[in-house]
């Protein structure tokens, strides 16, 4: 569960987050969307302990990210939209890497099973340079869940895929039994995966609902 209360973010100037405040319920896929610039990355990276903000609290499983900060963070997974990764690395070198970052126990068996299940496990002696963005995906999506954290955040998980691609991410996300938080810009990823929806707009939250309903009332997420 991730609880977000009266949340402000600003660079300079420009207000990211207003004073914004979020109910994240375990087993759910929460959805946020919005246009760009509306403050969706940034609520993401806030929830990592990326960036910090400027006022309001922030709870990963009653644990305060500011005053728990470790122990909360232990808790997320998170596939950043760009994910930067060391090219020269084979994808089993990358993950094993991370692995050993995370002093994670059995990291071999944790790897196959997770990269057999997503399809990119033929793949992992490969440099990562010559991988496509869904292959690229796959990877960082396995160093994201290694941990088996009980939270997970996806910022734009199925941009840029092909359609197989984006519908083995679809299927993963659907089997997630903690916390799923996606910032995306896909209506139709939001109608087959999300259980609930933010929409925010210049930082603030304009509407809030269980997608079956905005679903029934407005035939569509992209009509809401």
């Amino acid at each position: 569960m991730i609880t977000v209360k009266n949340l402000t973010k600003r660079y300079g100037k420009i207000t990211a987050l207003n004073n914004v405040s979020f109910d994240f319920p375990d087993s759910q896929v929460i959805a946020i969307m919005g246009e760009n610039g509306a403050g969706k990355s940034t609520l993401l990276k806030i929830l990592t302990g990326i960036i910090p903000f400027d006022s309001g609290e922030v709870f990963i499983d009653d644990l305060s990210i500011v005053k728990e900060s470790v122990k909360s963070r232990e808790k997320l997974g998170y596939l950043p939209e760009m994910p930067e990764m060391y090219e020269r690395l084979t994808g089993r070198e990358f993950l094993f890497y991370i692995a050993s970052l995370r002093n994670i126990q059995n990291a071999e068996e944790k790897i196959n099973n997770i990269t057999k299940n997503i399809d990119i496990y033929d793949f992992l002696d490969y440099e990562i340079g010559t991988y496509s963005k869904g292959m690229k995906q796959k990877i960082s999506i396995t160093s994201a869940i290694m941990h088996n954290p009980a939270n997970l955040l996806l910022d734009e998980p199925v941009y840029g895929l092909d359609p197989l691609t984006a519908k083995k991410i679809q299927e993963f996300i659907k089997q997630q039994k903690g916390t799923t938080i996606i910032a995306t810009h896909s209506t139709k990823l939001v109608e087959q995966v999300a259980n609930g929806v933010y929409i925010i707009e210049r930082g603030k939250v304009i509407l809030f609902d269980e997608v079956k309903t905005l679903l029934k009332q407005y035939g569509s997420i992209e009509e809401a």
